[in-house]
């Protein structure tokens, strides 16, 4: 018999057992929770199982009334899914069982009202096999670091020459990386992570709070990793990592930019994948840039040749609520949304004056 269920995160060990934090730890009961409490989407899971196969798809809604045009529109919400996940599926997915997922998910997205659906893929596009071809989108190629390959191996064949000196050059400056915990350490990377999103201008929805970092330490203790660049006692840099069984993603970091010529991201990243190989990871996943090939996907590409496809999940599904809301966007910001715009939905597009860091993925 097939079942469906939709959980929130008052159903926290329903949600685990679904959704093991040890598999994804952002489709997990404790990422979901922090993006609910910090930054105010209801999380949800949805689940359909048969005796031998389950299909598990983490999101968030988001009321389409919180935008400053679009007050009328209380009843309606688009979906946005947790960083690489997308539906999941264990055990045997039989035919029977992923049209039950597809005719289930399709009616609570109609009943609930949802506008747009979008949606960040896990890399190994597993998610992507469970949805409609025709609204996966391929995004950018993203840098991944294989933790299985031995030491010497890494070092020379996946790090480039400069990134090796980089590497060698913190350790000669007397650059130490230490990992951290306490309430200090955690205002402390909250410290060197605003000031870097200030200093880059970034709009406001790359700004956290001192307790959303926090929340990491405490909601996913076995699952969260700071480490810090130290030189002469202070802290210069510093990232935040999350990791499950197999993966460990770079989530989160900043450094002091008078410092960058000590190379201590170099460092943070070396050591957190020394870290990683130490504990059985198989992938450091480190992301892409802002734009294609820009600066910062060049300093990440520099410690891997490997890449992996990242897509995205873009489906209207109430294609003229859709057109009037990008008309309101149009209206109320007093300029056309671009033609080729890639941010989706296109109604919730940061405005080109204020639009800063805002990434072209969407969501």
């Amino acid at each position: 018999m097939i079942q469906e269920q939709l959980f929130t995160i008052e159903d926290r060990d329903a949600w685990e057992e679904a959704m093991p934090t040890h598999i994804s730890v952002f489709g997990s009961i404790g990422y979901a929770c922090i993006v609910q409490r910090h930054i105010g989407y209801p999380a949800r899971l949805f689940v359909v199982s048969s005796g031998t196969g389950r299909i598990v798809y983490p999101f968030f809604l988001r009321p389409v009334a919180n935008l400053p045009f679009a007050q009328q529109y209380a009843p309606f919400w688009d979906t946005l899914t947790p960083e690489y996940t997308g539906p999941m599926a264990w055990g045997e997915v039989t035919p029977l069982l992923r049209y039950f997922f597809d005719e289930r998910w399709n009616r609570f997205c109609e009943e609930q009202g949802v506008v747009a659906e979008f949606a960040h893929l896990h890399p190994s596009e597993r998610a992507a096999d469970l949805l409609d071809s025709a609204h996966v989108q391929f995004n950018r190629e993203i840098v991944v670091v294989d933790l299985t390959l031995p030491e010497e191996n890494l070092w020379r064949h996946s790090f480039s020459l400069s990134c090796r000196k980089n590497i060698q050059r913190a350790h000669r400056d007397q650059v130490r990386v230490v990992e951290g915990r306490t309430d200090a350490d955690v205002r402390e990377f909250h410290r060197i992570y605003t000031m870097t999103m200030e200093r880059r201008q970034a709009h406001k929805r790359y700004f956290f709070s001192l307790d959303y970092f926090l929340a990491f330490r405490d909601e996913l203790p076995d699952n969260t990793l700071f480490l810090f660049a130290v030189y002469r006692d202070r802290a210069i840099a510093a990232h935040l990592y999350l990791y499950d069984d197999e993966e460990m993603h770079d989530f989160l970091g900043g450094m002091e930019e008078e410092h960058k010529r000590l190379r201590p991201a170099n460092a943070v990243i070396y050591a957190a994948i020394q870290w990683g190989r130490r504990r059985g990871k198989r992938r450091l996943i480190l992301g892409g840039g802002y734009q294609q090939n820009d600066g910062i996907y060049q300093f990440k590409a520099s410690f891997s040749p490997l890449r992996a496809r990242f897509s995205t999940y873009r489906r209207v599904r109430h294609p003229t609520l859709y057109a009037d809301l990008c008309q309101a966007w149009t209206e109320y910001y007093g300029c056309a949304l671009p033609q080729d715009a890639t941010y989706f939905p296109a109604y919730r597009m940061i405005p080109p004056q204020d639009a800063g860091l805002a990434r072209e993925v969407g969501g």
